[in-house]
């Protein structure tokens, strides 16, 4: 073999084996910038796990932290365009659906927050949710819970709520299946979990659970998508908002629904769950104390059947004395039925009442209640 030849063969195996090299790094080498000096260097993926963040430490270890939280927006809740603590977005958005009766958490993240809960309801499983036995929630704490106290709000409804701003609130609600663990409860205000009672209606997180209820009862043979997302911003410990998405298998109902983690007249730091109230909320709700004659009312009284949260004393507003001849009967802000009766255990967990005259509570499709008679 002459040199010349010799030469060109080691060129061809040098360069056989470069671009061999250079097909490797394409397939099959992990592909990484340059480290710098300092923390903030290291390269690692957006949806590292938290554990490893806390090793990196440093502000990489809050950015990857903040990282975690769920890839949808909130908006600043407004009393004028969401009194009753919620909107409606648009049609729902479907991921992947679960069994049909079964419950999808996801896992907390690095900062032990509920990330989302997504179910497949039946009719039976909310039947199943509805008679289970609840299990007891003292022993979980949301991330943010801690700084929880009794308050007097004032409710747009003319009643005042008073009781603990915060609730466990559930992301899906016993009534439609879901469970009392950790991945399952979020630190709510109040008026997250079940609105404010406006107009009667439900409100907050109650709202869309009404229509998955609703729509079974009329139709058992059926399945609802209902999914939870918490919203939080940064590495707040306290979601902003929770977006709930809703549709039916008929499709009938279809939507995506904003749930507002606010409450009137409180200023809430969503990173420590701390709060304080505004002076025009605590003048309104001693003014509506006043006229209630409630100056003295006590603490909180039992546990809400279905939201598990401490309900509100209440009295009904307005007067008993009947109406040009016509008798009066108590309402209360969600039920379907009348009462005549103040003390009737039917209302041993209202939230809010008021007085009405028959017509009127018949007028709103209320029927005598099966207690007290109506």
């Amino acid at each position: 073999m002459t040199k010349r030849t010799s030469y060109l063969w080691w060129a061809a195996i040098t360069l056989a084996l470069l671009l061999l090299m250079v097909g490797c790094a394409d397939e099959d080498l992990p592909q990484t910038a340059p480290a710098s000096e300092g923390v903030a260097s290291v390269d690692r993926p957006a949806d590292a796990p938290a554990d490893d963040a806390e090793e990196v430490g440093g502000e990489l270890a809050m950015e990857m932290l903040a990282a975690e939280a769920p890839a949808v927006s909130h908006t600043p809740w407004s009393e004028a365009d969401s009194p009753n603590y919620y909107r409606v977005l648009g049609a729902a958005s479907v991921g992947e659906i679960p069994e049909p009766g079964t419950i999808s958490y996801g896992e907390l993240d690095g900062r032990g927050r509920a990330t989302g809960a997504v179910a497949c309801v039946t009719y039976d499983s909310m039947m199943a949710g509805r008679s289970r036995v609840r299990e007891g929630t003292t022993d979980i704490e949301p991330t943010g819970w801690g700084h929880n106290q009794e308050v007097d709000m004032a409710m747009p409804d003319g009643s005042i709520y008073h009781g603990l701003l915060f609730n466990r609130s559930h992301l899906v609600a016993k009534s439609l299946g879901g469970e009392e663990v950790a991945a399952n409860l979020i630190t709510g205000t109040r008026t997250q979990n079940v609105g404010a009672n406006v107009n009667g209606s439900e409100g907050g997180m109650a709202y869309a659970e009404a229509l998955v209820r609703d729509w079974l009862e009329a139709h058992p043979e059926g399945t609802v998508y209902f999914a939870a997302t918490p919203v939080y911003e940064g590495t707040e410990l306290l979601a902003r908002s929770v977006i709930v998405d809703v549709r039916t298998s008929d499709r009938s109902v279809d939507q995506r629904v904003e749930v507002y983690n606010a409450a009137r007249g409180f200023e809430i730091d969503y990173a420590t769950g701390e709060f304080s109230v505004t002076e025009d909320a605590r003048e309104a709700a001693e003014e509506i104390r006043s006229s209630l004659g409630l100056a003295a009312l006590g603490a909180a009284g039992a546990a809400d059947e279905e939201r598990d949260v401490a309900a509100a004393p209440v009295l009904p507003t307005g007067s008993s004395a009947s109406e040009g001849g016509e008798r009066k009967v108590i309402i209360t802000g969600s039920g379907r039925a009348y009462h005549h009766d103040e003390t009737c255990r039917g209302l041993s967990q209202a939230r809010s009442m008021r007085w009405v005259t028959v017509s009127e509570a018949e007028a709103m499709g209320r029927r005598p209640c099966k207690i007290c008679g109506g």
